[in-house]
C-alpha cells in the first residue's frame, strides 16, 4: 500500500513539473510577441503588472480587438490608456446596440456621441435605441464623417418639452447606407430622412416611413431624388402596396430588391422593376400575396437576375409553378432559385422538380448552381435520385425538412456530383449561402 500511494505522489510531482514548464514556456513566448521590454534588476516595480510596459501601438492593436463594453471600461484605468481610447482608429465602426437601456438617457448620449464619435465614427449602429429629436441633431452636426448608420427598431421619440410647430429636425446627411426598419415614432423625423437620402446607396425601410411620406405627399419627389441606390429592403412592411414600391423602379442602378413577408404587396410590380431596373441581380419575393396569374404575367425576358427567391408565397399552386418555371429557366445568369414551402410546402414535387431540370438543360442555362427546395412536402427521395443523376450541372439541391425524402446518407453516398442537404440540426444550405453573399442586403456594420 504504502509502494503505491509513493508512486502516485511521484507521478504527480512529475506532472506538477511538467506543468510548470509548460506555462513558463507559453508566457515566454506571449511576452516575445508583445516585445515587452527587458525588466532590469535594479527596477522596483512595485507590483505594476507587465502590461503597463507595452508601447502605445502595441495598446492600440489590443484595443481594436475590445468589445466598446470593454473599451469603455479600459479607459478608466489610467491617463494613457484614456487617451488611447479616444483614438480615432478605434471608433470608425461602433456597435452600441447592447447599451440602448443604459443610454436610454439623452444627455448621456449626446455626451457620448460629442466625446467619442464627433469626427471619428464611419458606421455606427444604434438599434432598439430611443432618439430624440436632440439627439439627432447632435449626430448631424458633430459626426460629419459618418457614412454607415443602421437604426434597426428604433423609436423616435417626440421631445414633449419642446413646441413641434416650426423648428427643423436635423438628421445625418451624407449617409451611403441606412437602415431604419422596424422604427417607429416622431413623423417629423421621417420627413427629415427622406429629405438627406441622396447618396444613399443601402436603404432598409419601415411601414412608419411610407405612411408619412405618403401623408405628406413627397414620396414620388423623394424616390427621384435616390438616384445611387442599389439595394432596397422594405421586408416585413405590412402595409405597403403594389402601386407605391412600383415607383422605385425608378431607381435605375438598383441592384438588390427584398420585400420579404409583405404580406400585402401581390406581386404587380416585378414587371416594372425587371424592365426598368437593368442592372437587378436578386430579387426577394419571399412569403409575399403572390397568385398564379400574377406569376404567369411576368415575362422574365429582360431579366438578368442571379438570385431569385420565390419561397414561402402560400398562393403560389403546382399548376403556377408548371406554367411560369419554364420560363424563369430562359434567365441564363440565374444562380440562385429559392422554392423553400411554396404553395404552403405542396406546390413541389418530383414532377415540378424533373420539368425544372428539363427546361434548364433545353435553354442551356447551366449557369444555377442552387435549387432550395426545402419543406416540400410531396418532394421523394426517387424523385431526388432522378433529378440529380440528370441534371448534375446543378451542385446544390437543398431538401432541408422534406419529409418524403429519407436516408440522407444514402443519397450523398450516391449522388457525388451533388450536395443533397437534409441535416436540419444545421439549417438550409443553400439559404444560408445566400445569405452570406454580396447580393444580400446585409449590415456593414
Amino acid at each position: 500500500m504504502k509502494t503505491g500511494t509513493a508512486k502516485l505522489l511521484a507521478t504527480m510531482q512529475k506532472f506538477s513539473a511538467e506543468l510548470d514548464e509548460a506555462l513558463n514556456s507559453t508566457l515566454s513566448t506571449l511576452s516575445s510577441y508583445f516585445y515587452l521590454p527587458p525588466i532590469k534588476a535594479d527596477l522596483n516595480l512595485d507590483g505594476v503588472a507587465p502590461v503597463f510596459n507595452l508601447d502605445e501601438g502595441t495598446l492600440l492593436k489590443i484595443f481594436s480587438f475590445l468589445p466598446t463594453q470593454d473599451l469603455l471600461r479600459a479607459c478608466q484605468v489610467c491617463r494613457l490608456w484614456q487617451r488611447l481610447s479616444y483614438d480615432l482608429l478605434l471608433w470608425k465602426t461602433t456597435d452600441l446596440k447592447r447599451f440602448s437601456t443604459p443610454l436610454v438617457d439623452s444627455e448621456k448620449f449626446q455626451a457620448l456621441a460629442v466625446n467619442r464619435f464627433a469626427n471619428k465614427t464611419r458606421c455606427l449602429d444604434l438599434s432598439g435605441f430611443l432618439l430624440t429629436e436632440d439627439s439627432l441633431r447632435v449626430l448631424a452636426t458633430h459626426c460629419k464623417k459618418l457614412r454607415q448608420l443602421k437604426l434597426k427598431s428604433v423609436t423616435f421619440a417626440v421631445d414633449r418639452n419642446k413646441t413641434q410647430s416650426k423648428e427643423v429636425v436635423f438628421f445625418p446627411g451624407d449617409l451611403e447606407y441606412l437602415d431604419i426598419r422596424f422604427s417607429h415614432g416622431n413623423p417629423r423625423v421621417y420627413r427629415a430622412i427622406g429629405k438627406v437620402l441622396s447618396k444613399v446607396k443601402w436603404l432598409g425601410l419601415s411601414d412608419a416611413f411610407f405612411q408619412n411620406l405618403l401623408a405628406e405627399g413627397s414620396m414620388e419627389e423623394v424616390i427621384d431624388s435616390m438616384k445611387h441606390l442599389r439595394k432596397l429592403d422594405v421586408s416585413h412592411c405590412l402595409l405597403l402596396k403594389d402601386s407605391t414600391l412600383a415607383l422605385f423602379a425608378r431607381c435605375k442602378k438598383l441592384e438588390v430588391l427584398s420585400v420579404r413577408k409583405c404580406c400585402f404587396l401581390s406581386g404587380t410590380f416585378v414587371e416594372a422593376f425587371l424592365n426598368s431596373c437593368k442592372e437587378l441581380k436578386t430579387l426577394i419575393l419571399d412569403g409575399i400575396s403572390l397568385e398564379d396569374e400574377t406569376l404567369a404575367e411576368i415575362s422574365w425576358r429582360n431579366s438578368c437576375l442571379k438570385h431569385l427567391d420565390l419561397g414561402w408565397c402560400p398562393l403560389v399552386s403546382e399548376a403556377g409553378l408548371t406554367k411560369a418555371l419554364p420560363r424563369i429557366a430562359k434567365i441564363h445568369t440565374l444562380e440562385y432559385l429559392g422554392l423553400c414551402a411554396i404553395g404552403k410546402e405542396n406546390a413541389v414535387d418530383d414532377d415540378i422538380l424533373i420539368n425544372l431540370g428539363a427546361s434548364l438543360s433545353y435553354w442551356r442555362s447551366q449557369k444555377l448552381k442552387a435549387i432550395n427546395v426545402s419543406h416540400s412536402r410531396s418532394l421523394t427521395s426517387d424523385g431526388i435520385v432522378e433529378f440529380c443523376q440528370r441534371f448534375s450541372f446543378v451542385e446544390i439541391l437543398d431538401v432541408t425538412n422534406c419529409p418524403a425524402v429519407k436516408q440522407f446518407q444514402l443519397l450523398r453516398e450516391h449522388l457525388s456530383s451533388v450536395v443533397v442537404s437534409g441535416d436540419t440540426k444545421k439549417g438550409s444550405v443553400s439559404a444560408t449561402r445566400f445569405a452570406k453573399s454580396k447580393h444580400a442586403l446585409e449590415t456593414p456594420v
